[in-house]
């Protein structure tokens, strides 16, 4: 076993990914066995090794493969920690490294998320019970297309005729007419000589009533 005379030495003049790939080499160590005991890319641990700390995701990420890598091949402690003040100075000078999240942000982070969501469920479900309880009360669509308003005719037979929704009931002149499955109405009413008022009604069971009036004149 090679031992490592490592007093005196300053910062400058450690390598530290060089005494790394020595520790590893000395112990017979594979860099693919490592990343998996480890839990590390290779390519992370080579980057290491060639002192391209750039490679590797900043942060706590950084320094936490730093630490396991070097404890597993039994670093002097000293110079791990000393490494790690190091990148602790680089990154408190570098605007882009991720900051490290307190286990207090953790705890509170997830609640806010939790409060929000739930928030968010809260006013869907208000809101589809508006729109829900609105459709229900909101009167039937009724188009009326015979007769036109203020019709001039002479012949007192006419026909009414138009569309409503499906499940209204329909009355004209308050009499229930019946449509088929899409809405559609037709029904022949018999007119006076004079001024008529045909009323066209549709409602449905809780909704408002939808009134629409033809004025005929028959000469």
């Amino acid at each position: 076993m090679t031992n490592f005379s490592l007093k005196k030495i300053t910062n400058e003049e450690i390598n530290f990914g060089e005494l790394l790939q020595e520790l590893r080499l000395d112990k017979n160590l594979e860099i693919s066995f490592i990343s998996r005991k480890l839990g590390i890319k290779e390519d992370y641990l080579k980057a290491i090794e060639k002192n391209r700390l750039d490679l590797l995701p900043s942060g706590i990420y950084r320094k936490g493969f730093l630490k396991k890598y070097a404890e597993f091949l039994e670093l002097d402690n000293k110079i791990l920690i000393s490494k790690l003040k190091d990148l602790d100075a680089e990154e408190k000078d570098d605007p882009f490294v991720n900051k490290k999240i307190t286990k207090k942000h953790l705890i509170v982070f997830p609640k806010i998320i939790k409060i929000i969501l739930f928030s968010l469920a809260i006013l869907a479900c208000f809101l589809y019970l508006i729109f829900y309880a609105r459709k229900i009360v909101t009167p039937p669509e009724l188009i009326i297309n015979s007769p036109k308003n203020n019709l001039l005719t002479d012949s007192r037979p006419i026909e009414v005729s138009g569309i409503t929704e499906a499940e209204a009931e329909l009355k004209i002149n308050g009499e229930i007419i019946l449509s088929n499955h899409e809405g559609n109405f037709s029904q022949t009413i018999n007119l006076k000589s004079g001024l008529n008022n045909i009323t066209i009604s549709a409602k449905k069971k809780y909704s408002q009533e939808n009134i629409i009036i033809r004025q005929v004149l028959v000469e």
